[in-house]
């Protein structure tokens, strides 16, 4: 553990040195604050509007069921492990955030354009994280299309590249799709649409960086020094 933690020390270290990973990581880190800004405050403005109600033949059929703190221990624990990851190689974490701003923007814009209405049978998630609250204290529970829980551990699972932790990924996002649906949190659309958004944002990201010219050059992990040690050593 102390030498995972040394090496993913070192390999910041060394990636913060180059001045042109360190802009990108600041304009990064600006860009993904002002997107969840944005959602956030379209998320309030949809809260204010009347929506719609839909008739899901799905919904009809399961729930609702609460899975709030499982929902809520798979969620965290697949972002937690795969953002950790992901911080083994900088370059691929910044692109992750990158394609998670462009995620954000695209669900602003569908809650903008789509206003929905929860069934009366919801069970609203138990997330002291990422739940919103109005001014008074209301809980928000008509942020909709799409799930942002499902296209978030999708985004994950694509930017991950350890077969056996996209195992891990896609089970979790299933998990928490499934969850969400037998709490009644969203309609059957707004999750099976979530992993195309996910892939939207990722496949616009990469795209994005070729245009712009910033490359997909990897740093990679450092190597530990005692492995350093033994490779030096080997005739």
């Amino acid at each position: 553990m102390i030498s995972g933690i040394r090496t993913l020390t070192s390999t910041w270290r060394e990636a913060l040195q180059k001045p042109r990973f360190t802009l990108e990581l600041i304009l990064t880190a600006v860009i993904f604050l002002a997107s969840l800004y944005l959602c956030r405050e379209v998320i309030h403005y949809a809260h204010t509007r009347p929506g719609v109600q839909l008739n899901d033949p799905l919904l009809h059929l399961v729930g609702p069921v609460s899975l709030r703190m499982p929902i809520f221990l798979v969620l965290w624990s697949s972002l937690l492990l795969g953002v950790y990851t992901l911080a083994k190689n900088p370059t691929r974490l910044v692109i992750w955030f990158q394609a998670a701003a462009v995620l954000a923007c695209l669900r602003a814009i569908a809650l903008f354009l789509v206003p929905l209405e929860p069934l009366a049978t919801i069970i609203p998630l138990a997330d002291p994280v990422a739940t919103l609250r109005t001014d008074m204290g209301t809980l928000i529970i008509n942020d909709l299309f799409f799930s942002g829980h499902t296209a978030t551990l999708f985004l994950l699972f694509l930017a991950v590249e350890s077969c056996l932790l996209k195992r891990f990924l896609l089970a979790g996002m299933i998990f928490t799709a499934t969850g969400v649906l037998l709490q009644h949190v969203h309609y059957s659309g707004d999750v099976f649409a979530a992993p195309f958004f996910a892939l939207g944002s990722w496949r616009l990201a990469l795209f994005l960086r070729k245009k712009l010219d910033i490359g997909d050059v990897t740093i990679r992990p450092a190597v530990p020094q005692s492995t350093q040690q033994n490779l030096e050593n080997k005739p």
